[in-house]
């Protein structure tokens, strides 16, 4: 397919959504570096691709991006459809290719592809003719810290996101309905000792001896699978990262060990950081580094419910944590729909089916237009 195809404005909706036009673009995206933190030359690209579209606005804060209709349609609901435009670092995955019906690269499943869907739909999608105001909200450091996050500073800065009556998160859940999401929480459990020459051990308290006991128990954690409205969610906990030792013949004084604990949604942030404390010996230091709250699952609300039975899509809940979250504690029904596979997060061979994103594009278009009520 030729670029002038690939990036003409005036195509029909039906070649806008076509697997490969959406591919090409999709490859584009990926051949892009954006690791979090490094986000605006992909940001400029979007700019420039939509900067002079009819029928809305582009709005930029720091490296996201916001394009929404203006003028509002009197009385019809807003819909937000976002994804992050930033990916975890590469793993000698920086280049797109495609195989066997396959577009592998870094950030082609988690998420460029529902980026790439979002742009299709954008400009394939007349605002005119849709049931909803839709708003495409591309976003930076969702792979980040949490404080960091694009979205968080959108939602705080453009308070009219919040009045939406639906947002779509287009994170990878290989078309299934995802709902909702699990909490997480990283804490920092430190062991303490006394340092010694490692001649004379007596003369010290090695911190990992102290820990032995404690990690052989918190590393047999497991898995606890919760149904909660409508989906099937597991609470996991796992020791992510270990250090200790100052030197080859230094008695080690200290053992620090990170917990990430993924929660369920039946369960608070606060109610889940009491749970992690108890699973940490009173005489261990246990320090809160990083937590987002789990996402609420909107399994019963009509517009989900409407998009399930539509399309027939899979009902399942969310295990990693999404921005779903942000939307819910922001009062705004959310769920997760994209055409990456959740599973190939962040591995280096991670890849999304190209034939995902054509249905991705004609189930959202569908459900954006006035015949999806």
């Amino acid at each position: 397919m030729s670029r002038t195809l690939l990036h003409s404005r005036a195509m029909h909706a039906t070649d806008v959504y076509a697997a490969d036009r959406v591919a090409a673009l999709l490859e584009t995206l990926v051949n892009m570096p954006s690791v979090t933190g490094d986000e605006g030359a992909i940001v400029d690209w979007i700019m420039g691709r939509l900067r002079g579209r009819p029928g809305g606005e582009l709005l930029r804060s720091g490296n996201s991006v916001v394009w929404r209709p203006v003028p509002s349609a009197p009385g019809r609901p807003l819909l937000v459809l976002a994804g992050h435009v930033d990916t975890v670092p590469p793993q000698g995955n920086e280049r797109a290719r495609i195989d066997d019906g396959k577009l592998f690269g870094l950030g082609s499943t988690d998420m460029k592809s529902g980026d790439a869907v979002m742009l299709s739909l954008l400009e394939g999608v007349d605002p005119s003719a849709c049931r909803f105001d839709v708003a495409y909200v591309f976003y930076d450091a969702e792979e980040g810290p949490s404080a960091n996050n694009g979205l968080r500073r959108l939602l705080h800065e453009m308070q009219w996101l919040r009045s939406a009556t639906l947002a779509i998160l287009l994170e990878p859940t290989d078309l299934k309905v995802e709902l909702g999401c699990n909490g997480v929480i990283n804490a920092e459990v430190t062991v303490r000792g006394k340092t010694a020459h490692s001649a004379r051990p007596w003369l010290g308290v090695n911190a990992v001896a102290r820990a032995v006991k404690w990690l052989g128990e918190i590393t047999r954690f497991e898995p606890r699978p919760v149904t909660f409205a409508g989906g099937e969610f597991v609470e996991t906990l796992q020791v992510t990262t270990l250090r200790a030792g100052r030197a080859r013949n230094i008695v080690p004084d200290e053992l620090v060990a990170n917990l990430n604990y993924r929660f369920t949604p039946d369960r608070s942030l606060v109610e889940a950081e009491r749970a992690l404390r108890a699973m940490v010996p009173p005489e261990f230091d246990c320090v809160i580094v990083d937590s987002a709250p789990p996402g609420k699952a909107y399994g019963d609300h009509p517009e989900v419910r409407g998009f399930v039975e539509r399309f027939g899509a899979k009902v399942a809940g969310k295990q990693g944590w999404t921005d779903v979250a942000q939307f819910t504690e922001a009062g705004v029904p959310a769920f997760n729909y994209g055409p990456g596979i959740p599973e190939l997060c962040h591995q280096a061979a991670e890849y999304c089916p190209i034939a995902n994103l054509e249905t991705a594009c004609r189930q959202l278009a569908e459900f954006i237009g006035r015949e999806g009520a």
